[in-house]
């Protein structure tokens, strides 16, 4: 794939992946996007982020996840134990940048 295409895909990838971010973020009906993220404040108090973390550390935790976490959890649900799994692992890998609420570079998988 040449250069320019490559990047007009990136682009378009990056679009996509933010607008399901987005219209995941914004759902405040569906009780399971609720419970989920409450799951994600516990999984970052669990993984010794913060003490108490708030709604907001979740969306910043969320917005970090690299494709293959969202595109996972949106086909079974972000508290599947392989998504957890995956998701306490970026945890891990990006402590210091999520304790101090740094951007963690999204990763994308072609």
């Amino acid at each position: 794939m040449p250069f320019l295409q490559a990047a007009l895909f990136m682009s378009y990838k990056h679009n996509n992946l933010m607008a399901m971010r987005q219209s995941y973020w914004n759902d405040s009906i569906s009780a399971q996007v609720m419970e989920e993220k409450k799951f994600f404040q516990q999984a970052l108090e669990e993984s010794g982020i913060f003490s108490t973390p708030t709604l907001d550390d979740a969306k910043h935790l969320f917005f970090s996840f690299p494709s293959i976490i969202i595109v996972k959890g949106y086909a079974s649900g972000f508290t599947h134990d392989k998504v957890k799994d995956m998701i306490f692992q970026h945890i891990l890998e990006h402590k210091k940048l999520l304790q101090q609420k740094t951007e963690v570079k999204v990763k994308f998988n072609i």
